[in-house]
Parts: C-alpha cells; sequence; structure tokens
C-alpha cells in the first residue's frame, strides 16, 4: 500500500490556476468550519472565503483555535474548489498539495483524482480513514482522526454545478452539524444530495420524452390524430436529442450504483465501531452511526425506484429511436421522390427544347436553298439578262466571303477549346478537382530516377479544438410539433455564473451533469400527466 501511496501524483497540467482582477492567483477559494462542544453550547457553522496565497494561513489558524479549545469535541473542515470541463482544478497545484497533505487524506487518492474515478473508496492508515466519493456533480475527499475527530475535507466541484446544488449540499451538513464524531457524516449528506439529484433529473429527461413522443404522435404523449408531415431538419434534431437522452439515463443508472455502494457501506458499519472511534467516543459514534442507518431502507428504496423507472424511461426512448429512424427513412423517401420528378420535369423540359430546336432547324433547312438563290440573283457582279453572265468584278465576292468564313470558323474554335480550358486553369477543386493549378514558377515534372524514393511528408494535422464555453444542463433546441402546441420551457438561472442551470417553473432543479451541446435551451413543459 505504501507503494501505491508513493506512486500516486497528479500531473501539473491537471491544474489551471485562475486569474482575478489581472493578479494570478487572486481566485476565490470558499471553505466551511463547523464545530461540537461538550458543554450546552450549540454546535457552530460558518462559511468563508480566501484566495490562494492566504488559504494554507488561514486553514492553521482554524486548527490552531479547534487544538487550543479543550470544550471542541469534534470540527469539520470542508474547502470548495471549482474545475473547469475538462476536469482540471482551478487552483495551483502548491497551493493544492499544501492543503492536501495538512488535510492528511489517503494519497492514494491522487490517483483517483487523476483518472476522475468515480464511486465510493476508502482506506485506513493509524488512527486515520480516509473517504473519496466521486460522482458526475463533485469529486469529495476527506480524512477522520479517531483521536482528535477532526473532519477535513476537499469538495472538487464542476463548473456546470450551480450555486444551488452546492448551497444545498451545504444546507445539508449545516442541518447536521452536530454529528461530526463520526467519518459518516459526509458520505450520508453524499447520499441524500445524490438520491435527491437523481430525482429531479430523471424527472427533467422525463420531459424531454414527453417533447420527442408529441413530436412523432407516439408514445403516452403522442397525438394520435396528427397527420402532418414532419421536416426533415426537426427530425435530425430529434434524433440529436434521444441521443443525449439516453447518454444521460445510462449516466443514471451508474449513479445509482455509487448510492447503492454508499447504503450498503454505512449500513455494514455497526459491526466495527471500533474502528473508527476511541473508547471514549464509541458510545457517541456509534448513536449518530444508528441515526444515519435509519435513514437507509427509505433512501435505498429510492434508489431502486429510481432504476426501475430509468429503465422504464429508456424503453421510451428506445421506441422514440425506432419511430424517428423510420419518419426520417419515410422523409428521404418523400425528398427521393420530389427529386426524381424534378429530374422528370426537366428531362421533359429538355425534350420538348430537343423537338423546338429540331423545328427551327428543319425550317432553315426549309427556306435556307431558297433564300441562297435569291441572294444569289440579287448579285449585281451577275447579269443574267445578258449572255456574259459573270462580270469582271465578281472575284471580290469570293475575296471578302472566301476570308471570312474561315476567320468566322478560327474564332469560333478558339473560343469553344479556350472556354474548356478555362475551368481547369483557374478554377482547380471546384469543377475539376482532378486538375492542378497551372504555376509558372514551378519547375516542369522530371522522370524520376531510379532507386528508392522517400514517401512524401504527411498533411498537416489539424490543431486541436478549444472549447470556449462551459456546457449546460439544458438539452438541445427542440422545436415539436405545431407552432402552437404546448412545448417545455425551463427559465435561465440567476446571472452571474458560468453555468446555470435550469429549473421547472421554479421548484425543481434540472439536472447538471449532463454533457449537452453549447448555447442550447430547454424548452417550456405544459400540463403535467403521469403515462
Amino acid at each position: 500500500m505504501q507503494t501505491l501511496r508513493q506512486l500516486a501524483d497528479v500531473p501539473e497540467d491537471r491544474f489551471k490556476q485562475q486569474e482575478s482582477y489581472g493578479r494570478p492567483g487572486a481566485s476565490w477559494i470558499t471553505y466551511v468550519h463547523a464545530r461540537t462542544f461538550a458543554s450546552t453550547r450549540s454546535s457552530d457553522f460558518n462559511q468563508a472565503g480566501s484566495n490562494e496565497a492566504e488559504l494554507v494561513g488561514k486553514l492553521l489558524g482554524l486548527e490552531e483555535r479547534v487544538s487550543s479549545n479543550s470544550d471542541v469535541t469534534a470540527s469539520l473542515t470542508l474547502v470548495s474548489v471549482g474545475r473547469d470541463r475538462d476536469e482540471n482544478i482551478l487552483i495551483s497545484k502548491n497551493v493544492f498539495m499544501s492543503v492536501f497533505r495538512r488535510f492528511g487524506i489517503d494519497p492514494r487518492f491522487l490517483q483517483l483524482l487523476k483518472t476522475n474515478r468515480y464511486g465510493l473508496h476508502y482506506d485506513w492508515e493509524n488512527l486515520r480513514v480516509s473517504y473519496y466519493i466521486g460522482t458526475a456533480l463533485y469529486i469529495l475527499m476527506w480524512s477522520f482522526d479517531r483521536a482528535t475527530r477532526k473532519t477535513r475535507a476537499i469538495l472538487l466541484s464542476r463548473d456546470f454545478i450551480s450555486t444551488e446544488e452546492l448551497g444545498s449540499l451545504r444546507r445539508l451538513l449545516q442541518l447536521e452539524v452536530d454529528k461530526l464524531h463520526s467519518p459518516f457524516l459526509l458520505a450520508w449528506v453524499s447520499l441524500v444530495h445524490l438520491s435527491n439529484w437523481m430525482d429531479s433529473s430523471t424527472y427533467y429527461l422525463l420531459t424531454n420524452i414527453r417533447q420527442l413522443e408529441e413530436l412523432t404522435g407516439y408514445g403516452p404523449y403522442g397525438r394520435k390524430n396528427s397527420s402532418s408531415e414532419i421536416p426533415i431538419d426537426r427530425l435530425t434534431q430529434a434524433s440529436k436529442n434521444i441521443g443525449y437522452v439516453q447518454v444521460n439515463l445510462a449516466n443514471q443508472l451508474r449513479h445509482v450504483t455509487i448510492g447503492t455502494a454508499i447504503a450498503t457501506h454505512l449500513a455494514t458499519r455497526a459491526a466495527k465501531i471500533t474502528d473508527y472511534a476511541v473508547e471514549s467516543y464509541t458510545q457517541k459514534c456509534k448513536t449518530e452511526l444508528d441515526e444515519f442507518s435509519s435513514t437507509i431502507p427509505s433512501l435505498q428504496r429510492s434508489l431502486n425506484d429510481s432504476s426501475a423507472y430509468v429503465y422504464y424511461l429508456q424503453e421510451r426512448v428506445r421506441s422514440q429511436n425506432t419511430v424517428v429512424y423510420a419518419l426520417m427513412t419515410h422523409e428521404d423517401a418523400r425528398i427521393n421522390i420530389s427529386l426524381a420528378k424534378a429530374s422528370k420535369e426537366l428531362a421533359e423540359a429538355a425534350k420538348k427544347d430537343s423537338s423546338s430546336m429540331k423545328s427551327i432547324a428543319i425550317m432553315t433547312m426549309l427556306f435556307l436553298p431558297g433564300t441562297y438563290f435569291a441572294a444569289l440573283w440579287a448579285v449585281p457582279s451577275l447579269k443574267w439578262g445578258q449572255s456574259n453572265v459573270i462580270q469582271s468584278d465578281f472575284w471580290w465576292y469570293w475575296a471578302f466571303t472566301g476570308p471570312s468564313t474561315l476567320l468566322i470558323f478560327a474564332i469560333w474554335f478558339g473560343l469553344h477549346r479556350w472556354g474548356s480550358l478555362w475551368p481547369r486553369k483557374l478554377k482547380p477543386g471546384k469543377n475539376n478537382s482532378g486538375y492542378e493549378v497551372l504555376d509558372e514558377a514551378s519547375p516542369p515534372p522530371t522522370a524520376p530516377e531510379s532507386g528508392f524514393h522517400a514517401p512524401p511528408p504527411p498533411a498537416a494535422m489539424k490543431p486541436p479544438v478549444i472549447y470556449s464555453a462551459a456546457p449546460t444542463s439544458a438539452p438541445p433546441v427542440m422545436s415539436l410539433g405545431d407552432p402552437d402546441m404546448p412545448v417545455y420551457y425551463a427559465p435561465p438561472g440567476p446571472e452571474g455564473f458560468t453555468f446555470q442551470p435550469q429549473s421547472y417553473s421554479g421548484q425543481t432543479s434540472a439536472p447538471a451533469a449532463f454533457v449537452v451541446p453549447y448555447n442550447t435551451y430547454a424548452p417550456e413543459y405544459g400540463p403535467q400527466h403521469n403515462p
């Protein structure tokens, strides 16, 4: 185990120091400090903030005040640090590692942090036990010292988590602040928060499935009498939303597994209570664990219900996937038929043009001989009433007719030849991609020499895409149904944050851990119906 702890590390490029007010290291970091007392004094819970330069000093001062106060029986210190969409920690590595080592968290968790691992992990080292809980919302790591009953934690939240989500987590801690004598408080708080988040997330996905059913006309929310054609662009958007829903339903099942692991761990700790508390506080630790364990059956039933409901929603979205695919195929066939009709009409028009040109040619052949002879008889150089018909100046006719005819044919041939080469020389790659631009400065090609010839250099690599915007929790735009059809809206959250999650009529928080396209919104939902 010591070898694993020594090898674990987070590379330097996973840390991204923010700049605030034009100064690096001035980013604001919040932390929570709570204490319980042996006297009748009530537990206190305080939230404060600090920049990176002063953070370690302030945390050291808090620990010294706790250690010097004999009335304090247990304490909690939780530091909240943000992460961006690429899981980069928004703090310098030196400051983070200073806090991590001072908190005494198991170094092996650095490997889990490096790979953004989900799930529940824990381990012991002497009198200290460390926990790691990874979810789509955050990573929570903490250590608990049995002798001093100090809980010291680091919360790494994702950049698209709203202040409301983090606020609900802190409110749960504040409500249970008197239960700091065991390491199970943060695990129980994470379980409750995860269960509540899954309920709201599942309902949010349900609204998207209802929109798809209203669009296609199939399913519990489908309009059976709808016979209007659905444009191909709306079907394409619906197909994207189906993929969005399917991915996040799978994510829900993964978090059911995480929640079940936490619940099972809390339910089986009573038999090993001496591993988590010294003798004088064993009873206090057991009392707190019993209170947590009493809620496990209810939370486990909620997780089981969420799992069954997600499987049900997966079937509904699979059916919509089949329907949308069939509608897209039908729409493609309709478009192909329209193109075939247009091609037929074009061919008929071309045939009519050909018939017209044939008629013109026939009329020309009909009148051309007569026109020729009429013009010939009208030439003044020909005296048809005299015995000497051809006059001496008739050679002028041939002197002008012959060269003019040759000149006209030469101009026609030159224009025809030059016009056929024009796209090849001046527009390579557009209509004639097989031709190259003629470059007078380029040397003429030479015959290859015998022997080995190195292959041509590879094409230039496309530079990586740099994301310039944080993801949102809302799905892509779905313009479903007719203009008067009720749709679902999620009004925007409070301003001032990089990510603003949606809400349902101000009652339920939208899911925050969905990967969705940039610059999208969720349409408003209408009357609620339970299929």
